[in-house]
């Protein structure tokens, strides 16, 4: 009788950032070897769902998603229909969009100034430690940067996982990776189409729009 794999869980955004306001809250130091932490975060974590799509809403209107490092086949195939027709084939296509996607991100995080991202999340710790703040929006003030360890800790989470929080349309620097990286792929399609500033801006757009939910 055959042996059945275990299917590979798809990695939930909502699922893990709610994780993670159940550890904060709960006080939970290092859930791997706190036996009744992790029993509390496996238990709580629903509580904590619509701080999670808090977050991902507040990031959203700053004009940022939380994308896969490696894109999903729905992100690939968004990122230009016309490609897997030309020249390179379905393979080749999907290889050149994920590899100057890849490098387009690589870019983001080497040079991106996180502030404002973590200002986003220490609002919203800000908010779930006090209930009171749901409902009064004069209470906020600068106190919230008091959370701004845990917020750098849910970074590192989050990238640790495979995400990373990216602009929804590319900076200049991002563009000039992706164009940079088309010089060492060498195929006429590329050379054609891949090479082009915008161009690559609605590949990489394309592809952010069709993340998972």
């Amino acid at each position: 009788m055959r042996s059945r794999q275990p299917q590979q869980q798809e990695f939930s955004v909502v699922e893990h950032l709610a994780k993670e306001f159940a550890r904060f809250l709960n006080r939970v130091q290092n859930d791997q070897v706190d036996i009744l932490g992790s029993f509390l975060i496996e238990n709580e974590w629903e509580r904590y769902i619509a701080d999670g799509k808090d977050v991902i809403q507040s990031l959203e209107l700053a004009g940022f998603k939380i994308v896969p490092k490696t894109p999903t086949d729905k992100m690939v195939n968004a990122a230009d229909s016309s490609l897997g027709s030309g020249l390179m084939g379905q393979r080749g296509a999907a290889n050149y969009i994920t590899q100057v996607f890849g490098v387009m991100l690589n870019e983001w995080v080497e040079s991106h100034n996180p502030n404002l991202i973590l200002d986003i999340i220490s609002m919203a710790l800000a908010r779930a430690s006090n209930p009171k703040a749901r409902r009064d929006s004069s209470m906020y003030d600068s106190s919230f940067q008091r959370f701004r360890k845990h917020s750098q800790d849910m970074l590192a989470s989050l990238q640790k996982n495979g995400c990373v929080i990216a602009p929804d349309e590319p900076t200049g620097e991002m563009v000039a990776a992706g164009v940079a990286e088309t010089a060492e792929i060498r195929t006429t399609t590329s050379q054609d189409t891949g090479a082009d500033p915008a161009y690559l801006a609605k590949l990489y757009e394309n592809m952010v729009a069709a993340v998972p939910q």
